[in-house]
């Protein structure tokens, strides 16, 4: 007998967000800004990433082996598969034009997504409760 399959459909706050360079959609990923485990995350994936150590001798394999390390860490921290989206045409590794690491300048990107989203929750929430309560504070 073939058991029913039930599905519960539910709201997580996730968000879709375009990986834009310069007007150009190069890549896509999901997660959820306002998750409450988020904060905890970031600071583990920025204590991981400042751990990391490249030797002056480093061949391609190294560099390809910490960025697939660099790529999980980004997974980690959204709590979604969001490597592929993020680094799809652009390795870790690869130096923006203000001479950084473009996964330095995608994890800047992240925490101001994550900041923006999550202040303008608060208020939408802080907003809703003075609607509700405000025949009280007359």
């Amino acid at each position: 007998m073939a058991q029913e399959v039930m599905t519960l459909s539910v709201d997580t706050g996730s968000v879709l967000i375009n990986v834009d360079d310069k007007g150009e959609i190069i890549g896509q990923f999901r997660f959820n800004p306002s998750d409450m485990d988020i904060v905890r995350r970031y600071e583990t994936v920025v204590d991981a990433l400042n751990a990391i150590t490249i030797a002056e001798d480093a061949g391609a394999d190294e560099l390809l082996k910490i960025s697939d390390e660099i790529k999980k860490q980004f997974d980690y921290l959204l709590n979604y598969n969001v490597s592929e989206g993020i680094f799809a045409k652009c390795n870790p590794f690869s130096m923006t034009a203000g001479g950084d690491f473009y996964f330095e300048n995608v994890l800047d990107g992240i925490a101001g997504l994550i900041e923006k989203t999550t202040n303008q929750r608060i208020e939408k929430k802080r907003k809703k409760i003075e609607k509700a309560t405000a025949k009280y504070h007359k």
